[in-house]
């Protein structure tokens, strides 16, 4: 596999596998600013329409192009995935997310991947897993000697809210939704120390732009720089987010390249071992996504 950095994936959008523009989308005709996407076999996809759907899969597999986009297909469940694993060509696919991944699949899924090593997979966790840190400590468990393969653990926002007679109103952030905020904080607590990159939930309301815009305040303040999508609208918002002020970068680089352990700068003080993990972060988005106001 091709090797990819979480800080690549930017909007990772979704799009049915019945998508009109699909096949424009993947040859960066159409939207070419996006950099990557999940091919949906999942809700998305009604039932009558997977065969349709496995034969346009099959097709649009066998004739594709290694491009700038990181491509991704998310099966509808586990025997959805070993046909796909079976078509001609499937290893030029970047990986697959995997979803209602819990403690009842996983044994399943990653015994798959054992054998199955040169793609990436993305976990997506949305089933009543999330309602126990117990659970959670299992799932990290599991998934701990597959880390390398494990680009980034995805967070089903929508389902979780469904499970719970939700629906997110679209004024609120993530942020602002008690029960959600408390399972995303969890998984952030429980992945993210231990070597785990974490993907921040979808916002479905996709033509309220303050909503977002407030939304991504606090996925940046969580270092959370991967975001579910299901608007091309939205992806370009959401990268824009990630470009960093030249005055962090500058003090990022000195963070990575000074030999001092601590450091002012504009009233702040700076530690070289604490915030390391922050400049390494700053100068990853500076290198995918540039400065604020850049000209």
């Amino acid at each position: 596999m091709r090797k990819v950095d979480y800080y690549e994936l930017g909007a990772t959008l979704y799009i049915p596998i019945m998508h009109k523009n699909l096949e424009l989308i993947l040859t960066q005709e159409k939207y070419p600013y996006l950099k990557s996407v999940v091919i949906c076999l999942e809700d998305s996809t009604v039932l009558s329409d997977m065969p349709s759907g496995m034969k346009r899969l099959k097709s649009i597999v066998k004739h594709f192009e290694v491009n700038d986009l990181k491509v991704f297909i998310r099966p509808r469940n586990i025997d959805n995935l070993k046909e796909i694993l079976n078509f001609k060509h499937i290893d030029r696919i970047d990986g697959f997310a995997l979803a209602k991944f819990d403690t009842h699949n996983i044994a399943e899924y990653l015994s798959i991947f054992i054998q199955q090593n040169h793609f990436y997979i993305m976990p997506i966790l949305e089933t009543r897993d999330v309602f126990s840190s117990l659970k959670l400590q299992d799932i990290f468990k599991e998934l701990t000697p597959f880390k390398e393969q494990i680009l980034v653990v995805r967070i089903g926002g929508e389902d979780i809210l469904s499970m719970l007679g939700m629906m997110r109103d679209c004024s609120k952030s993530i942020y602002e939704v008690m029960p959600l905020y408390l399972i995303l904080s969890t998984i952030i607590n429980i992945f993210k120390p231990n070597g785990f990159h974490v993907s921040s939930a979808v916002n479905a309301c996709f033509k309220n732009e303050n909503t977002l815009l407030r939304e991504l305040e606090g996925d940046r303040e969580h270092q959370l720089f991967n975001k579910t999508c299901i608007h091309p609208k939205q992806a370009y918002i959401i990268q824009e987010s990630y470009r960093v002020s030249i005055d962090d970068y500058k003090i990022a680089l000195r963070l990575i390249e000074e030999n001092r352990a601590i450091f002012s700068e504009n009233g702040r003080m700076y530690e070289k071992t604490t915030h390391s993990s922050w400049a390494k972060s700053i100068v990853s988005r500076y290198k995918n996504y540039g400065v604020i106001n850049a000209k």
